[in-house]
């Protein structure tokens, strides 16, 4: 089959298409006419015929039923099938309600047959982020690829804002749930006032046509369905009217919040208090009622660790007995109204243990943080030891040999006192997913600072592609990002090789950005960029580099002091003395300083940029 620039392209979607059906038509129709300026027709007379759906879902699909369903035989798998001038662009049909397999489908397609790299995306004030190439022809041979399932199913952008609580106006938003899906991540999990922004600004469907389901709650979920000080929702002021919802502290005192979303105090109710239990039980109920989309809850604890309720009915258990009995309580009382509903449950420092005799509800799914009371993982290790075969991995399979649905919360962006520093650690992708598909760990959420993929571009492209299909090693992954780098890419390709090679376990992942950048040949990798934009031929290949290379640049200054300074803190402690970080933080950062930005994160508040001149690194062309 030829496609020849300006050719006239029939897509045939169901007859009832579903809101992922009508996305994924419109993402190929827009991906087709920038890369040949294609024409849609709606006759026949057309050159080429492209098939939205497989047999169940489209009759204009050519593939016998029977065929069709021996080759997709899970849920989110996806079949490309090239036959004279049809062309068949399906997913699984009859597993889920979310046809995401043919979404992905679409942006195979693309990836594989017409050379796009859907890895990135950036400001749409100047060229860069994703690869669409254009053709005046192309030849497209008959073939057939078929993914058959995904490899795991739960793969997961826990979405923060830094220390925001979010901007639903951000102008970024749209990009990020496109580079969700484009890179097979197919679920959000994020904070009760983040998912609040989403829906004021009417952002769900856009997320329902994308396929991607959410999950709400998370430090702030007690704050929001048991608001100490009333909410929109819930105006009673519980910490008021029913002090004894609330942990019995050793002193004799009822926790209280040092101010009204403190987001410490880690388990901070009564457990075993029967009317709190239904208090927050029917909050949820009436909250899920009003938010069908959601299919899950996270009802987590607050950051920090802390002592235990105190009074008489919680005192002759555990913290961790408490945890689990007060949750499965829950789970429990709102599974009886909503049967699709999930409570999703956080493994965190000390509330980790299973307790022995714990029954696990059918309902709730176990989330262990790979940060437990003895510290972060280290990471790096391509045989995937730094979390295989640990404590995190051994205690998490106790948990699913008692019948627990089990996955991570995991750290590919680092975590916030890291600062955004470049973290090596997509080596060892491979290894884990491939573990976990093995011990049928259903997957990972992965922290994922909102907007800013650069930082950590390799890690969370490869993350969502490596977790969807197993077989994906480390250059399969950078065959298609490094597409976005154009005749540099050999180049840039060397600097994530060497620096993989670097971060081998030594450190764990707030520190190993650090750690990386003492060891660094600096030189090595600066001529190595030099080399990659000498060679890019196009504008956008030559801003991509620089992005790459800006992240690279931010670490190296950003640890270049020696003293002391507060891990958390985003005022710069030391000195900046040319200029340079305040004006990448206040030029090129898409979450402290703009609501454009680059996506990319520098999370530096000090914007003296001392009359800092910029040169071929930061002009963007």
């Amino acid at each position: 089959m030829t496609i020849r620039s300006g050719a006239k392209i029939q897509i045939i979607t169901p007859p009832s298409p579903t809101p992922r059906e009508l996305f994924a038509a419109e993402e190929l129709e827009k991906y087709l006419k920038r890369s040949l300026n294609v024409r849609l027709v709606e006759s026949a007379s057309c050159d080429v015929r492209i098939i939205i759906g497989g047999p169940l879902r489209n009759p204009s699909c050519p593939i016998p039923p029977e065929e069709f369903s021996s080759l997709l035989t899970g849920e989110e798998g996806m079949l490309i099938d090239i036959r004279g001038r049809d062309i068949v662009i399906a997913g699984s049909e009859g597993f889920d309600d979310m046809e995401r397999g043919t979404v992905y489908a679409v942006y195979e397609f693309l990836e594989r047959y017409l050379g796009c790299s859907l890895t990135a995306y950036s400001s749409p004030t100047v060229e860069a982020g994703e690869l669409v190439p254009t053709y005046d022809s192309i030849e497209l041979k008959d073939d057939r690829y078929v993914k058959p399932s995904a490899s795991r199913p739960y793969r997961t952008a826990i979405v923060e804002y830094g220390d925001k609580a979010g901007d639903s106006e951000h102008e970024l938003n749209i990009p990020f749930f496109d580079w969700l899906v484009k890179n097979r991540y197919n679920r959000i999990l994020t904070w009760c006032k983040i998912y609040d922004g989403y829906k004021k600004m009417g952002l769900i469907p856009e997320l329902l046509r994308r396929g991607i389901r959410l999950t709400v709650g998370h430090h702030d979920a007690i704050d929001y369905w048991l608001p100490f000080f009333g909410n929109e929702l819930y105006p009673e002021h519980y910490l008021e009217t029913h002090p004894e919802y609330y942990r019995l502290n050793s002193d004799g005192t009822r926790f209280k919040p040092r101010y009204a979303e403190d987001p410490a105090g880690q388990w901070v109710l009564c457990s075993r208090n029967e009317e709190c239990i239904n208090q927050v039980s029917d909050n949820l109920s009436s909250w899920i009622e009003d938010n069908p989309y959601v299919d899950c809850i996270a009802l987590w604890p607050k950051d920090g660790r802390a002592e235990q309720c105190t009074c008489p009915m919680c005192s002759p258990y555990t913290k961790m007995q408490n945890y689990t009995y007060f949750l499965n309580k829950i789970a429990t009382r709102v599974g009886t109204k909503h049967k699709k509903i999930k409570l999703d449950v956080l493994l965190y420092t000390n509330l980790w243990t299973y307790p022995e005799g714990t029954e696990i509800p059918e309902n709730v799914f176990y989330e262990m943080s790979t940060w437990a009371d003895s510290g972060l993982r280290s990471c790096g290790k391509p045989d995937g030891s730094c979390l295989i075969n640990t404590h995190f991995t051994d205690t998490l399979l106790e948990w699913q040999s008692h019948g627990a649905s089990v996955g991570f919360y995991d750290y590919y962006m680092g975590v916030f006192g890291a600062r955004q520093r470049l973290i090596p650690m997509a080596d060892e992708l491979q290894s884990i997913w491939q573990y976990f598909e093995e011990k049928n760990i259903l997957g990972t959420g992965t922290q994922l600072e909102c907007f800013h993929i650069w930082n950590h571009l390799v890690n969370v492209c490869s993350f969502g592609r490596t977790a969807y299909d197993t077989s994906l090693s480390l250059e399969d992954n950078l065959s298609r990002i490094g597409l976005l780098f154009g005749e540099g890419a050999p180049f840039v390709s060397e600097i994530v090789r060497y620096v993989e090679t670097l971060n081998d376990g030594e450190a764990n992942i707030s520190a190993a950005g650090r750690a990386l950048m003492e060891k660094v040949d600096k030189s090595y990798v600066y001529n190595l960029y030099e080399k990659a934009l000498t060679a890019a031929k196009s504008t956008l290949s030559r801003n991509n580099i620089r992005l790459m290379r800006m992240v690279f640049r931010y670490s190296d200054l950003e640890t270049s002091d020696t003293g002391a300074r507060p891990a958390y803190s985003l005022v710069l402690p030391y000195d900046d003395p040319t200029g340079e970080l305040a004006y990448m933080a206040v030029s090129f950062d898409s979450l402290y300083h703009s609501k454009t930005g680059y996506a990319v994160a520098f999370p530096v508040l000090n914007t003296d940029t001392k009359g800092f001149i910029p040169g071929k690194w930061y002009i963007f062309e």
